[in-house]
C-alpha cells in the first residue's frame, strides 16, 4: 500500500542489471544514471481503467471539454500571481469571502480594460528548444 492507500507492487531492478541492459534507452528514467530503475505496478483492473482513460484523452471531444478547464486554470493563475489570492488578508470567513469577490471583480476590470485598449491575451510560453523548431 502506498501512502494514499492504493495497492500495488514495487519493483526495483539491480543497478548492475540496468547498466548492462541493451534496452536501457527505452526504459523509464531514474534520477541518476547509476541508480537502478524502480517501477510501481498497479493491479490489472486499475491498469486497464487508466489505459481506457488515457485513450479517451486523445479524442477531440475530451480536448474540447478540457479547454474549459484551461480557461479556469488561467483565471486562477492570474488571481494568485497578479492579485495575491493565495493568502487571505483577513481571519473570518465573511471577510475572506468578500476579499475573493473583490479580487474577482478586479480581475474582470483588468481584463475589460485590456480588451478595450486592444491588448491581446498573453501568448503561451514556448520553450527555447521548441523555439528552435519554429524558426
Amino acid at each position: 500500500m502506498d501512502p494514499w492507500g492504493n495497492s500495488g507492487i514495487n519493483v526495483k531492478f539491480p543497478a548492475k542489471t540496468c547498466r548492462m541492459c541493451n534496452f536501457r534507452h527505452l526504459c523509464v528514467k531514474s534520477k541518476s544514471e547509476s541508480e537502478p530503475r524502480k517501477l510501481r505496478l498497479r493491479p490489472q483492473q486499475e491498469h486497464q481503467i487508466l489505459q481506457t482513460i488515457r485513450k479517451q484523452q486523445d479524442t477531440d471531444e475530451w480536448k474540447e471539454r478540457y479547454n474549459t478547464r484551461a480557461g479556469v486554470e488561467g483565471t486562477l493563475s492570474q488571481a494568485i500571481n497578479a492579485f495575491g489570492l493565495r493568502q487571505a488578508r483577513y481571519r473570518n470567513l465573511p471577510k475572506v469571502r468578500l476579499q475573493h469577490q473583490i479580487t474577482s471583480v478586479a480581475i474582470n476590470v483588468v481584463r475589460m480594460v485590456s480588451w478595450l485598449n486592444g491588448i491581446p491575451h498573453a501568448i503561451t510560453r514556448i520553450s527555447r528548444f521548441a523555439a528552435l523548431a519554429v524558426t
